[in-house]
């Protein structure tokens, strides 16, 4: 047969399951982790372009500390301090080589800054500026040698005759011996005073700036500078900041204020896009690793986690016997197997509580049945009771009813026959429900049901049940224009009582149909009272006899006897009785193969005597002997020899041959005698225990699903499988093979 594929797609939606499962968590940790790596890497660009721009800062401070020494080296000059005084004897002092000696200072202080035009010192008491290039009036000098442009010159003026430490003025421009400069005016007073007689003048030229910014910051560094003073630029390097707008670029711009001025530089950086592009690449393949590898493992975490269920599957389809509906291609939906296997499971689930029903309903009236014959308290008993819902004991008082229909079957068909018996039930119902009374109606043969009332304390007295009966007939007179018989029994206490209240109401019923069927012959007297010895309880005596159980035998002996002296019978009726039970006891001890012909002449001649009290002592002593004629008979010996012969049969129960023939032979037994013995010991005859191993072992070996049904009959002795079946059906009450599915 072809393997049946199964299509129902439990498997992909199960892979698919597990690779979202393991799939989505790596794209989140990738993304995270490119995000990380992104923003670490602008801030540690962002750290560096701030450490830059602090370094381009500094260098610039670097120059104007520079210039503001310059201002305390001018300071200290002699020359500087001779020119301060009003005196003109000073101004003689100061020869030619002087002169040159002045201007040459001058002008290496401004070759040393690298930035500055030119440096001067500027009196203005005097009027008087001394250059690099000699001694000028400060009027020609600004007209003809260094001129403004606009207001630069009164901004210088004004400037120079108040006190300034260091005083950057606003950037100017300046024609310097008609070459037009831009500069940024820088003054020094020479002197603590309000009114300086002497001030430093120098001339920052804005290109000089530039290029010691180009060749301090290098090739690589910002792209733009710009320097302000208060607000007002200075000088632009690079563009300045204007260029962040510039193609809707992206820049960092560092604002850093001077620590020697009221300088104010923004330095600004271009903000790299691709930044990080080495570590986004490298999770990015890391991240196509990690999904073929969480792939591979979702795929495998599938197999298995499908692995069960595929093979449960595989089995229902393929074992059980299960016609699933089939699609197309020769695929089999999952989710129709299981729903069919479940339906399937349901019925039989359904059926089997069904037949727990049967079964119980069918012990339920077994019970009664047996409860309603008398038969005497087994070790079990009590236990049968509370499975089957009796929650009868030796203390509940009961009283048995009979409910007779015989007249309705002679006179109605079945359908109308029914439709009665089910009105007699609701009415029985009706009747024993208004009075909260406990019952239990059965069936005894077809036109006789029986009634058991039963209660925990005595009924007041016999007409209670009076009323309930005639109340019952009365409803089913109503509803149906019929009156069956309703009888009832006296009341007794214990499990007993219920039979003998049973044999008192169908005595009852037997006079009522005697009386009935002699009506028309005129005869009207009444039959003569029997003796109480039902058969029922003959049939247990037999029994208890033959397998010497002398105390159930003396309980039976025991409850004739009292039922019977309460009746105040005759002597010839008690005579009749014990005689009966003789006859019974003579039937025993022939059956057993006991000489019964001294018993019998001396039961006869203690009969005639015609004392009670000494023919029940006979019958006791009987009874005491028989009993224990057959114990003697189970010596210790017989019962070893019986167990072996019960071991040997537990050792070989699974041979084929195992037979009653087969264990003469190995014991040098008859049949006969073996099968005695068998019965002796265990309490069965031998083919039922014989079968009843069998069918253990079966069992277990079917639950286990080692073998199939024919090898399983084999290894428990059966050389034909059909005759297994039949045995297991008759003990199990189903077929292997359901038994089998039982157990998946």
């Amino acid at each position: 047969m072809a393997r049946i594929r199964l299509g129902g797609g439990t498997f992909r939606k199960t892979f698919l399951s597990y690779t979202a499962i393991l799939i989505i968590p790596i794209l989140i940790f990738c993304a995270i982790n490119v995000y990380k790596g992104s923003t670490e890497e602008q801030r540690r660009m962002h750290d560096k372009y701030q450490e830059d721009a602090k370094r381009i800062a500094d260098g610039a401070d670097s120059k104007l500390k520079l210039l503001k020494g310059l201002g305390e080296v001018y300071a200290g000059e002699e020359w500087a301090k001779k020119l301060m005084l009003d005196a003109d004897v000073y101004d003689n002092e100061i020869d030619l080589l002087k002169d040159l000696e002045i201007r040459k200072d001058l002008q290496n202080a401004a070759y040393g800054s690298g930035v500055l035009s030119f440096a001067s010192v500027v009196y203005p008491a005097k009027r008087i500026v001394v250059s690099p290039w000699g001694f000028y009036d400060s009027d020609y000098f600004f007209t003809k040698v260094a001129s403004f442009e606009g207001d630069g010159r009164r901004l210088l003026w004004n400037a120079a005759s108040q006190y300034h430490i260091f005083k950057l003025l606003p950037q100017t421009e300046m024609k310097l011996w008609g070459e037009m400069r831009t500069v940024v005016p820088v003054l020094q007073s020479l002197e603590v005073v309000n009114e300086p007689r002497a001030v430093l003048v120098l001339f920052i030229d804005s290109s000089y700036m530039a290029s010691f910014f180009r060749e301090y910051i290098g090739g690589t560094g910002p792209t733009g500078l710009s320097v302000t003073a208060n607000g007002t630029p200075v000088f632009e390097y690079g563009g300045g900041i204007g260029r962040a707008d510039r193609r809707g670029e992206s820049f960092d711009t560092f604002t850093l204020s001077s620590q020697v001025s009221e300088w104010e530089y923004k330095i600004t950086y271009p903000r790299e896009r691709m930044i990080g592009i080495d570590n986004m690449l490298a999770s990015l393949m890391a991240a196509v690793v990690s999904i073929v590898i969480g792939t591979m493992s979702a795929y495998l975490l599938a197999k298995l986690s499908y692995r069960p269920l595929g093979i449960l599957l595989h089995k229902l389809s393929n074992r059980a016997g299960i016609d699933p509906i089939r699609q197309g291609g020769g695929l089999v939906s999952e989710y129709n197997l299981i729903e069919t296997s479940i339906d399937r499971l349901l019925n039989e689930n359904e059926s089997l509580q069904q037949a727990v029903q049967d079964y119980k309903s069918a012990a339920r009236s077994n019970m009664l049945l047996r409860l309603l014959k008398g038969y005497f308290k087994e070790e079990q008993q009590a236990d049968r009771l509370m499975q089957i819902g009796l929650r009868y004991t030796e203390r509940t008082y009961f009283c048995t009813m009979l409910i007779d229909f015989r007249p309705i079957y002679e006179s109605f068909d079945m359908e109308t026959i029914r439709k009665i018996e089910i009105i007699a039930f609701m009415a029985v119902e009706k009747s024993m429900s208004a009075r909260r009374i406990d019952y239990q109606l059965f069936e005894v043969t077809n036109a006789e049901k029986a009634i058991i009332v039963s209660a925990e304390s005595p009924f007041s007295d016999e007409s209670a049940i009076r009323e309930i009966a005639a109340e019952v007939m009365e409803d089913i007179r109503a509803n149906c224009g019929s009156k069956p018989e309703v009888l009832w029994g006296t009341v007794e206490q214990g499990l007993l009582g219920i039979s003998k209240s049973y044999y008192v109401a169908s005595e009852k019923l037997h006079y009522l149909l005697f009386s009935k069927g002699n009506e028309s012959g005129g005869v009207s007297s009444l039959p003569a009272i029997e003796y109480y010895y039902p058969t029922d309880w003959e049939v247990q005596l037999i029994n208890n006899l033959k397998i010497g159980n002398l105390d159930t035998w003396m309980q039976i002996v025991d409850e004739i006897r009292e039922e019977n002296e309460s009746r105040q019978l005759s002597e010839a009726c008690i005579a009749k009785l014990i005689s009966s039970l003789m006859e019974t006891m003579l039937r025993v001890l022939n059956e057993l193969n006991i000489d019964a012909e001294l018993v019998a002449r001396q039961f006869a001649s203690k009969l005639r005597e015609h004392n009670p009290d000494a023919l029940w002592g006979y019958v006791y002593e009987v009874g005491t002997l028989i009993c224990e004629r057959i114990r003697y008979s189970n010596t210790p010996s017989a019962m070893e020899r019986g167990n072996d012969l019960l071991q040997y049969v537990n050792r070989h129960y699974t041979s084929a041959d195992m037979s009653l023939k087969r264990l003469a032979e190995e014991f040098h037994l008859s049949v006969s005698g073996v099968s005695k013995m068998f019965k002796e010991v265990t309490g069965i005859n031998f083919y039922d225990y014989l079968c009843r191993l069998r069918m253990e072992l079966a069992k277990e070996l079917l639950r286990e699903k080692k073998s199939e049904v024919g090898h399983v009959a084999q290894l428990v002795g059966y050389e034909n499988v059909y005759s297994f079946k039949r045995a297991f059906v008759r003990y199990e009450g189903i077929k292997p093979d359901e038994y089998m599915l039982l157990c998946l």
